[in-house]
């Protein structure tokens, strides 16, 4: 699913981030990536998407090597992959109206999107919230909001940041559940954190520290 091989990036300022990454996830896998503040998470779940153009080295997604896409085959490779971005924020629409939204944007007729959409808050467990204001959700119901979101439209592989920070320790356990709750239902998932996370109950851990990837 990702084979990731020689990954080098640095700022503009020549600060190396990530320096001689080597990283793989199979297809099926719950995987989780943790690491302190600044240590390159978002930047490498940036280029796992296709979102940061990549510097040097070879990343493989679905088998294909995102640094050889065209533009238009970028755009097809980022809508099979889901995304959660750090700090999500919804839209100033119902819970519905945000999926709805994302569905109908990225091309989805009216009712195949709304079935999309009852799939994702059913298995985020936000079937009753679907006509509240999503800028009202209590911060643990947004984080399932975003969570749907990025799996609305089917993709196999779902990559999550940082998505446990700021969740109190109950909050967290039931967003581990159905972080799990994903995989096991067909999607591989990459999570980024801060610390390790036992709960989580991961394949695998890795941490990602002085720009490389080690196994935890």
């Amino acid at each position: 699913m990702i084979q990731v091989s020689e990954l080098h990036f640095s700022t503009e300022d020549g600060i190396k981030v990530l320096d001689d990454v080597h990283l793989h996830v199979d297809q099926g896998e719950l995987v989780y990536l943790y690491g302190p503040p600044l240590s390159g998470k978002t930047l490498l779940l940036g280029l796992l998407s296709a979102h940061v153009p990549p510097q040097q080295g070879q990343i493989l997604v679905y088998g294909r090597n995102v640094t050889r896409l065209s533009r238009q085959k970028t755009l097809d490779l980022q809508r099979r992959i889901g995304l959660l971005p750090q700090g999500f924020v919804p839209l100033p629409r119902t819970v519905m109206g945000n999926l709805l939204f994302k569905l109908r944007l990225l091309g989805n007729f009216q009712e195949q999107a709304e079935e999309k959409a009852l799939f994702a808050l059913e298995t985020c467990a936000l079937l009753q919230q679907q006509g509240e204001d999503a800028e009202m959700l209590s911060s643990a119901d947004r984080l399932r909001l975003g969570i749907a979101l990025s799996l609305c439209d089917d993709p196999l592989l779902v990559l999550l940041d940082d998505p446990l920070d700021g969740l109190e320790s109950q909050q967290q356990a039931e967003i581990c559940q159905l972080l799990r709750r994903l995989n096991t239902i067909g999607r591989t998932v990459l999570v980024t954190g801060r610390a390790t996370m036992p709960t989580l109950s991961a394949e695998r851990e890795l941490l990602l520290a002085d720009g490389a990837v080690i196994p935890a």
